[in-house]
């Protein structure tokens, strides 16, 4: 559909309006709609109408971006372009946004831009998303109104389409709702072992769980805006319920407070020690308020960045050391009751398999597009009846 394309600037990026003080405050990039009927007649009145369109200028705005951002970054954790890059990408294109022109697109993506720009104007949310995918992985995407849009859809699969437009509802897109959602997700999709943080309690209230990745470099997680936030608000109730767990391996505890000596943090002489003091630590944070001390979240970020820097120095360092991950089982694939390990499978076979993922993905698109387009109708059906005149004993009747 053409639509006609009038004067544009470039896309305004803000937070959405918060109305109803009955609604909890969004935690930063969190994927949740404030005021779904508000945005749902928003999406319904701009957005669905020129969906082509829409999917037209992010195609656009990512043929612009890849040359560059390929230049940038060849590679990320020794993968070409685009794979692992969902943030970036995401980021960028958000940038971009804000300034591309209509003459650099062509008739369809400038018509998409300036639906998106119009539908900004009214009030139609855009965010920039983050959370738990469909229970398989970590996701940076976009809230438009009460559509999901993934501009970086092709980070995982090279195959599969670079953006994905979804009813909000039907991406399966939740938030993280906990530190143990978050290390199941973690597990599976960064194939890392997580332990609770018995090494430094100090920082465990914010900061409770200590990742072993594939390489057997350790790391203290989740210092970021959302997970932070996501503790915080909680007064460290999920903290203090993954630092209940049993104490970390004796031999795990060494190792990291080996590598920590020297550094300035102090350590305590046992993982069962460790775990006192981290649950205590929540306790004391609590009743002092620290939660909700804003001042506080710049520093954990800055401590666990030097923690995490000194951590990586003394793996690269000391490369001999054993690990914990070496006797792990390689992830499997189950076909007809039979258990198949992914990475000895031939290169046919795996061929095969991210055809069939990607047939997945376009029927799941192909629904969900279906679907809009029902609510499309639907609202355009309700729109018309509300236009009609109201016939009264056989009169005509014209509403003001």
């Amino acid at each position: 559909m053409n639509v006609a394309v009038t004067q544009c600037v470039g896309v305004v990026l803000r937070a959405p309006s918060r109305v109803g003080s009955w609604l909890t405050p969004l935690l930063p990039n969190e994927p949740r709609i404030l005021n779904p009927d508000t945005q749902a007649a928003l999406t319904a009145r701009y957005l669905l109408p020129v969906s082509p369109e829409l999917e037209a200028c992010l195609l656009a705005v990512r043929r612009q971006l890849d040359p560059e951002l390929e230049r940038q970054q060849p590679t990320k954790l020794g993968k070409p372009y685009p794979l692992g890059q969902c943030l970036e990408i995401a980021e960028a294109v958000q940038k971009r946004l804000r300034t591309v022109v209509k003459e650099s697109l062509s008739p369809d993506a400038a018509a998409g831009l300036c639906a998106l720009q119009a539908f900004q104007r009214a009030g139609g949310d855009f965010r920039q998303v983050w959370g738990d995918l469909r229970g398989q992985y970590f996701q940076n995407a976009f809230q438009v109104g009460t559509l999901y849009i993934d501009v970086a859809n092709d980070t995982v699969i090279p195959t599969k389409p670079k953006v994905e437009i979804l009813p909000f509802d039907q991406a399966q897109f939740i938030p993280v709702r906990s530190h143990r959602h978050f290390s199941q997700i973690a597990r599976s999709y960064w194939q890392h072992e997580i332990f609770p943080n018995h090494v430094l309690p100090a920082l465990a209230p914010h900061c409770p769980l200590i990742h072993i990745d594939q390489s057997g470099q350790p790391h203290l997680h989740e210092a970021t805006q959302y997970m932070l936030a996501m503790t915080r608000a909680q007064a460290f109730a999920p903290s203090e319920d993954v630092l209940r767990d049993a104490p970390i391996p004796a031999a795990l505890f060494e190792r990291l407070r080996n590598a920590l000596r020297g550094a300035g943090f102090k350590v305590p002489r046992s993982a069962e020690e460790g775990r006192q003091q981290a649950l205590q630590q929540c306790r004391e944070q609590r009743t002092k308020r620290w939660h909700r001390d804003p001042k506080f979240v710049p520093q954990v970020i800055a401590q666990v960045q030097r923690i995490n820097l000194h951590l990586a120095r003394s793996h690269n360092e000391n490369p001999d050391l054993k690990d914990p991950l070496q006797d792990k089982q390689m992830p499997t694939i189950k076909i007809d009751n039979i258990d198949y390990d992914l990475d000895s499978l031939p290169d046919d076979a795996k061929a095969q398999l991210q055809s069939i993922q990607f047939v997945d993905q376009e029927l799941v698109r192909l629904q969900a597009q279906v679907a809009a387009m029902q609510t499309a109708r639907n609202a355009y059906v309700s729109a018309l009846k509300a236009a009609l005149p109201v016939v009264v004993g056989g009169d005509t009747i014209k509403l003001a």
